[in-house]
C-alpha cells in the first residue's frame, strides 16, 4: 500500500516538474516573434539552444512519468494508463493522491495548450519571415536577369 502511494506521490511531482519546465520553455519562447520580426536570427538561434535543452529535460521527465504509469497500469491491471480508470479501480484510500495527481495534470493541460499554439505561432512567423526575406533576392535576380537580357550588367 505504501509503495503504490509513493508512487503516485512520485508520478504528481514529476508533472508538477515537467510544468515547471514547460512554463520555463513558454517564458523562453515568448519573445521569439519579435526577434523573427526583427531580424535578430542569432540571437533566436540562442533562444532556441536553451528551449531544446528544457525540451530535452522535459523528455527525461517524460521517461520517469511513462516509467511510474506502467507501474501503476500494472499494480491495478489496467490496459492503459488513465485517471478515470484509476479512480474506479484503486481502493477508497488512495483517492486523496489520485486528487492530488488529477489536480496537478489539470495544471499542466492548459500549459501545454498554450505551448503549443506559441510554437505554432512562432512558426507561422518564422515562415513568413523567411517568405519575406527571399523575395527581395529573387527580384533582384529578375532584375538581373532581365538587366542580362537587354545586354546591361
Amino acid at each position: 500500500m505504501r509503495e503504490i502511494r509513493d508512487k503516485l506521490c512520485e508520478l504528481t511531482k514529476a508533472y508538477d516538474e515537467q510544468l515547471l519546465l514547460y512554463r520555463q520553455i513558454q517564458e523562453v519562447g515568448s519573445g521569439e516573434q519579435e526577434l523573427i520580426r526583427d531580424g535578430h536570427l542569432d540571437r533566436l538561434l540562442e533562444v532556441l539552444r536553451k528551449k531544446e535543452a528544457l525540451l530535452t529535460q522535459a523528455g527525461e521527465f517524460e521517461q520517469r512519468i511513462q516509467s511510474l504509469q506502467n507501474q501503476l497500469v500494472v499494480h491495478f491491471d489496467l490496459s492503459t494508463f488513465s485517471l478515470p480508470q484509476l479512480r474506479l479501480v484503486a481502493p477508497v484510500y488512495y483517492q486523496e493522491e489520485l486528487e492530488t495527481l488529477e489536480a496537478a495534470v489539470s495544471k499542466l493541460l492548459p500549459v501545454l495548450e498554450a505551448l503549443e499554439n506559441q510554437e505554432r505561432d512562432n512558426e507561422a512567423c518564422l515562415n513568413k519571415y523567411l517568405v519575406a526575406s527571399q523575395g527581395p533576392k529573387t527580384k533582384r535576380a529578375q532584375i538581373g536577369l532581365a538587366g542580362r537580357a537587354y545586354g546591361k550588367r
